[in-house]
């Protein structure tokens, strides 16, 4: 037997989608369904041929480039188009010419030239090659895009037909049993099995399509036990989607919350929630939380983690015992050991003491980069030095007539002139106070000034 085809496409319903934006008038509407196709791509390692036509055609027809580029994008699609086609087409020992399977398809004579141009010859003008194009994207609606959405539409009768048939006969059950007549089971167990065996993608439907018959039941679980048993049984994989779509659209089931929590829980009780619907539990939790977190999806989300505890892991495991503190009874809640609360009490004690000790410790005052100096540290450090540092390329010795020389180029000096410049004088009259540079000092100066000339 050979394995089910995967689709792309999560749901029919992102199909139609797709559908509907690329053969929409607006440009951002179809931008939106070439974003849709990438993800597909991104998901399959191979698209449906007339989808990657779509795509192409309708991405060269955006294109706002020069007419150099459109010509070459509107080119490559429509050979794309042309070869893919007509290649899945040749059967047969020997090959027929494109021609002649052209007719068989549809395509006209024309199309044939311009992609025979585009290959072989010079490329065709811009007006030529989007008439092309448009004829291409008619040609494939009619083909491909129309006669997949009617079979879409009457597989989906088809499953719409059947769950109301059972719901039918489950309500004319229930009258019979409130009048106290007998009821044959084998009707029902008839219609469970005419559902279960619907086809792959009439199974794919039946996930959507349930969860609103569910809806109309106000989610009572007894009236679609048979069936979610039956389910379990064949199609556990329907049941895992049919989980994933009543937590996609809790949020807007305002009505009706409690009677999913309470379907979800039967659910459980009944062990329907296998394997495969708890691999899916981290879809389920975010999928809940994210469409709208309140108290109710919480619990739920509660339930669903509990119920696949030993698989939950990481994030989920921590997010599974907050939620517990909230919504299990104190008696559910497991209780660390005595002797795991006493060395988690001395750990907070020790933590909650050196906090303590940190806090009353006393801390530099650090508003001001700059540092107090004592006045005896302050007059040894020496120019051209800083405090721990001194460089050698200034530590010369040079004679004092020399440095007289130097001084002299500065400033002249005259008799009995006191050379000295105060610093650092507060201008205030309290003063008491001042600091100067002694003739000495100068001399050291104007020799380190000459060596600095030298080094120039």
């Amino acid at each position: 037997m050979a394995p089910p085809k995967l689709d792309p496409w999560s749901s029919p319903s992102e199909w139609h989608r797709v559908y509907h934006l690329l053969y929409s008038p607006e440009q951002t509407l179809k931008r939106e369904g070439l974003s849709f196709i990438k993800m597909w791509a991104a998901r399959s390692h191979r698209l449906p041929l007339s989808v990657e036509c779509t795509g192409e055609l309708v991405a060269a027809s955006l294109e706002s480039g020069d007419t150099n580029a459109q010509i070459s994008s509107y080119s490559l699609a429509i050979i794309r188009f042309v070869n893919g086609h007509i290649d899945r087409a040749q059967g047969g020992v020997f090959a027929r010419s494109v021609a002649s399977v052209a007719v068989d398809l549809g395509i006209p004579d024309w199309m044939i030239d311009i992609r025979h141009d585009a290959t072989h010859k010079s490329l065709p003008c811009l007006g030529r090659l989007r008439m092309a194009a448009e004829y291409a994207l008619g040609w494939l609606e009619d083909k491909y895009w129309k006669p997949q959405s009617l079979c879409l539409e009457n597989a989906g009768l088809k499953v719409q037909e059947c769950l109301g048939a059972y719901v039918e006969l489950q309500g004319r059950l229930a009258d019979m049993r409130r009048e106290g007549k007998k009821t044959n089971k084998t009707e029902i167990t008839l219609r469970v099995e005419q559902i279960s065996s619907l086809s792959q993608y009439e199974l794919t439907l039946l996930s959507e399509r349930l969860v609103g018959c569910l809806e109309k039941t106000s989610f009572s679980f007894d009236i679609w036990k048979p069936l979610l048993v039956q389910l379990n049984k064949n199609k556990p994989h329907v049941l895992a989607h049919v989980i994933y779509e009543i937590c996609k659209s809790y949020s807007s089931k305002f009505q009706y919350r409690q009677n999913i929590i309470t379907f979800i829980s039967s659910f459980i009780s009944e062990n329907l929630f296998g394997d495969l619907c708890k691999e899916q539990y981290s879809l389920y939790v975010d999928t809940l939380l994210k469409s709208q977190n309140n108290d109710q999806t919480r619990q739920l989300s509660s339930m669903i983690l509990n119920h696949c505890s030993e698989k939950v892991v990481g994030k989920y495991s921590k997010l599974r015992d907050l939620l517990n503190i909230l919504y299990l009874p104190k008696s559910d809640i497991i209780a660390p050991p005595c002797s795991d609360i006493s060395n988690l009490t001395d750990n907070l004690r020790a933590a909650i003491k050196n906090l303590e000790n940190i806090s009353s410790q006393k801390t530099p005052d650090r508003t001001s980069r700059f540092v107090e100096c004592s006045e005896e540290f302050w007059e040894c450090l020496p120019l051209g030095s800083t405090p721990g540092n001194i460089f050698p390329c200034l530590d010369v010795e040079q004679s004092e007539d020399v440095a007289c020389e130097d001084l002299g180029a500065l400033t002249p000096p005259t008799e009995n002139y006191d050379i000295s410049m105060d610093i650092d004088r507060d201008q205030g009259d309290h003063s008491e106070s001042s600091r100067g540079i002694t003739k000495s000092q100068l001399v050291q100066i104007a020799s380190s000034v000459r060596i600095l000339d030298d080094l120039d």
